[in-house]
């Protein structure tokens, strides 16, 4: 067994509050570390990532703007600048102004990147399966359950 007390987690005094708040961000933090691994071999950070993912699948063929983008994704104006900026030196992302608003940036993926994600989203499916696969299907699930009802309570 772990000893969770290393990331701050003392387990069995009670505080089940700290005991799930603690553990839902160590899991996290694992999590994204595995998938970081992976990404970068495409050149790619999982915010990088999440960017195109909601411009290829909620953008569609229209794109979205560069506001609608950083309130789903909920980030700043600036730093959603900065990552668009980067996407689209690296030719992943094109940015526009709205036909008949100018002070609108209307972002869209391009076709390297629509190719990006083709490529890269087996191994990107496998390592999710990678990192919860030491669970049994049926905990999978309950605890898909669990964390979905948790988020629709705090979401309230």
């Amino acid at each position: 067994m772990v000893n969770l007390s290393q990331y701050g987690i003392i387990r069995g005094e009670g505080r089940y509050y700290q005991e799930i708040v603690y553990t839902t961000a160590l899991v996290y933090n694992l999590a994204s570390q595995k998938i970081e691994e992976y990404l970068s071999g495409y050149n790619l950070t999982l915010g990088k990532l999440n960017i195109l993912i909601a411009l290829k699948y909620h953008g569609k063929e229209e794109g979205l703007s560069q506001v609608e983008l950083s309130q789903h994704l909920i980030l700043t104006p600036s730093n959603m600048t900065k990552m668009i900026d980067k996407l689209e030196k690296e030719g992943l992302v094109t940015r526009s102004a709205m036909v008949g608003d100018r002070r609108v940036n209307i972002v869209k993926v391009t076709a390297k990147a629509g190719k990006l994600l083709d490529n890269l989203w087996e191994g990107f499916q496998a390592t999710m399966v990678d990192l919860v696969k030491k669970l049994e299907p049926a905990q999978q699930k309950q605890l898909a359950e669990r964390l979905i009802e948790w988020s629709e309570k705090l979401l309230e």
